[in-house]
């Protein structure tokens, strides 16, 4: 019996995460052993999500893969952030402004990787919803642009010491604004000019990310700006919200598109890719001799129309 409670226990031991034994803490207010089980979870979420969409992607046309690509690059920056952050790595020891009763204030651990990863898969996000409403584009790269900068302002602000930090924290919040206005002002026009169905997919999809985005300042200020809360229940917001806004979004995302008509969209890709051998793309991508415009003939099933009054787009 001894020996089996000891064996029970060893294995207990060898299971333990002893993270901090090869990346030991940085900070006073540091993530621990508890906050690091719960990024290890979030980065098998993603993980096993990133999994799966690989093999729906690769049992899916060709020809419809455009927005599983996208998700297959969130889900896999997201798996990848989360598995430096869960390894406590990625992370600056940044004294904080307010020392608050019950925490050790003095500095405070900021996870740079974190919004390096929300540089790229908000970018990558936006990217989608846009080329989704048949926006042009200029629209969507001023928008992507924008979406840098938010991630940028919030990981500077993090980073800075004294009050100077809310400076950055102003500008993000006004740039979430432009691209509010960008998204439901300006490409939600153009996505009920390509259907109904575009329209009320894209509209959702929108409200659902721009919601849960506005969400982030909120945890930034409980956080790396206020230093109000200790850096596990900072893990906990975060995880939250990347669970909800990124790994949840990419499957909506695929879901909510499988049945629209790519070739309306201008999104369908070519069965031969950009390269081809003209004979045999002539004997089965036949176009009428009539048609002499360039973007019928760039486009498989695609309308001889603009979509949306943008000149489409090409992909």
């Amino acid at each position: 019996m001894d020996l089996l409670k000891e064996g029970f226990l060893g294995n207990l031991q060898t299971r333990e995460n002893r993270v901090f034994d090869d990346n030991p803490k940085i900070a006073n207010n540091n993530l621990t052993t508890h906050g690091s089980d719960w990024l290890w979870s979030v980065t098998a979420f993603f993980g096993f999500i990133l999994l799966g969409v690989i093999v729906w992607t690769y049992t899916t046309s060709p020809r419809r893969r455009v927005f599983h690509y996208f998700s297959i690059a969130i889900l896999l920056v997201g798996t990848i952030y989360y598995y430096a952050m869960a390894s406590n790595l990625g992370g600056h020891a940044v004294p904080v402004q307010f020392r608050r009763d019950g925490l050790l204030s003095r500095t405070r651990q900021v996870f740079w990787v974190r919004w390096i990863g929300y540089f790229i898969n908000f970018s990558l996000i936006f990217f989608a919803l846009l080329l989704l409403s048949g926006v042009g584009w200029a629209s969507i790269l001023f928008t992507i642009g924008l979406t840098m900068l938010w991630a940028v302002m919030l990981l500077v602000g993090g980073l800075v010491r004294s009050d100077y930090k809310w400076g950055f924290y102003v500008f993000a919040l006004l740039v979430y604004f432009f691209i509010l206005w960008q998204v439901l002002g300006v490409a939600r026009k153009y996505a009920s000019r390509v259907d109904a169905g575009v329209h009320k997919i894209f509209s959702g999809l929108a409200a659902y990310t721009l919601f849960f985005m506005l969400l982030y300042p909120i945890s930034w200020g409980l956080s790396e700006g206020g230093n109000v809360i200790q850096n596990d229940s900072s893990a906990v917001f975060y995880g939250v919200l990347d669970v909800f806004s990124q790994g949840l979004f990419a499957l909506a995302l695929i879901f909510a598109t499988r049945d629209l008509d790519f070739g309306r969209m201008r999104l369908e890709f070519m069965e031969y890719g950009r390269i081809h051998d003209h004979g045999r793309w002539d004997q089965h991508e036949k176009v009428p001799h009539h048609n002499h415009n360039p973007h019928n003939n760039l486009h498989d099933g695609a309308p001889g129309g603009t979509v949306g009054g943008t000149g489409g787009n090409i992909v």
